[in-house]
């Protein structure tokens, strides 16, 4: 949010994230643009594991990291650092066949990933559990899964609501990608303006125990907030840190740059410049290569 209300006058050079989970000592830090997770983690005593996972962005809708040289750009969220055998990493490596076929015996229909579902209480027409019913009866066309287009991907049906582990947020998913490749929309979808004022205060996630559900509960999820910008020699600026168009590099090798120097601007098409942002060294130095995207700025 800091950035978002920053970037109107200023480079996005510099982010905060926070380091948890399984390391030594969970931390808060001020880092550039540009240095790798390890180095973050690094920094915050490094993991007390023996296998260590990155899951960035959150435990819920964040992602498994396997490179734990990738590089923060202005949209990487926190970094949770877990164990290999940790339910949520163990979660995020099932692939779409297994998803399906455990779906397809495992699914009793309880429907209570619908009836915690945020979106269905807010009145949306989404039913996670007669998308899973799509996974065994599929003879009825698109009616059990036309209102996966609303689902936000929040993870709760799968991670919280789901009394055998099944995963319907990955269901829904699936659906409403194909529904949108193929163009397929829900023309006047019916709206229930009078469920969130029945339902809401009710069927609220109790935070503890979602934390201990999800195997959170024996890490010491605090991370105090370290003022000091993380020291670093060498970043990396990826030329696609957001939606649209990747940059075009405006500076080459051996060019000498300034902290909060455009090093990526925005391609021009037909005369006008194509959707995206432009991105900016964050470390003083020399650009030492630019390649497979990235422009590679060491301190000098």
């Amino acid at each position: 949010a800091m950035n978002v209300a920053r970037a109107a006058d200023r480079p996005v050079t510099e982010k905060y994230l926070t380091i948890a989970g399984a390391v030594a000592n969970p931390v808060t830090l001020r880092v550039p643009v540009g240095v790798t997770l390890a180095e973050c983690v690094a920094a915050a005593g490094g993991p007390t594991v023996p296998d260590a996972n990155y899951v960035v962005g959150g435990v819920m809708m964040g992602y498994l990291e396997p490179n734990h040289d990738a590089l923060v750009d202005k949209t990487t969220g926190g970094v949770i650092v877990l164990p290999d055998e940790h339910v949520v990493v163990r979660r995020r490596r099932q692939d779409w066949r297994e998803i399906v076929r455990i779906g397809r015996s495992a699914c009793d229909q309880c429907s209570f990933c619908t009836e915690l579902c945020p979106r269905w209480l807010l009145g949306h027409p989404i039913e996670p559990h007669r998308a899973m019913r799509s996974l065994a009866f599929n003879l009825v066309g698109e009616s059990n899964v036309i209102g996966t287009a609303f689902c936000c991907e929040c993870n709760l049906c799968s991670l919280y609501s789901c009394p055998e582990d099944l995963d319907p947020k990955n269901v829904c998913t699936q659906n409403k990608r194909r529904l949108a490749a193929e163009k397929k929309r829900w023309d006047n979808p019916p709206f229930n303006p009078s469920r969130p004022e029945v339902h809401l205060e009710n069927r609220k996630a109790p935070m503890g125990r979602l934390i201990q559900k999800l195997g959170l509960h024996r890490f010491h999820n605090v991370g105090p907030l370290e003022a000091n910008l993380l020291e670093t020699r060498k970043v990396g600026i990826g030329l696609k840190q957001h939606l649209g168009a990747p940059c075009e590099a405006v500076v080459r090798v051996g060019d000498r740059v300034a902290k909060g120097e455009q090093v990526g601007r925005r391609p021009v098409a037909d005369g006008k410049p194509a959707l995206g942002a432009p991105v900016h060294a964050s470390l003083a130095g020399t650009v030492t290569a630019i390649g497979d995207g990235v422009v590679w700025i060491e301190k000098s």
